[in-house]
């Protein structure tokens, strides 16, 4: 919020979807780049030393689930982040606990889909 005005309210719904689309497009396109420069260095014969030299590759990922959270909602994330914020302990538990099932179940279930098509 700045100046008691959110970004909602200066932009229509489909330009911030455009903007939520652009921040995923980004990312994706981050994570392409990231990953073929992993693989050029380690068909050059240099490993990572330690698996935290791999962690500047997630930060593209994180603008692919901003935009994607962004364009699901139709909400900036911060205000997002806020309304998460001011629920009460127990119910952050018991949503995040949903929300971490509910996704796994998801990626068994696309991995079943996928493995199953391959056979």
């Amino acid at each position: 919020m700045l100046g008691g005005t959110t970004r909602m309210d200066t932009t229509t719904p489909q330009q911030f979807r455009k903007q939520a689309l652009k921040k995923l497009a980004l990312g994706v396109l981050g994570c392409l780049l990231m990953a073929g420069l992993y693989v050029a260095i380690a068909y050059a014969g240099f490993l990572p030393a330690n698996p935290f030299m791999l962690i500047p590759a997630a930060i593209p990922f994180v603008y692919v689930c901003i935009g994607v959270i962004e364009m699901l909602t139709g909400r900036p994330y911060q205000q997002l982040a806020d309304a998460w914020m001011a629920l009460k302990g127990w119910q952050r538990g018991v949503i995040g606990t949903l929300i971490v099932l509910v996704g796994g179940f998801l990626v068994i279930v696309v991995m079943v889909a996928v493995v199953m098509s391959l056979t």
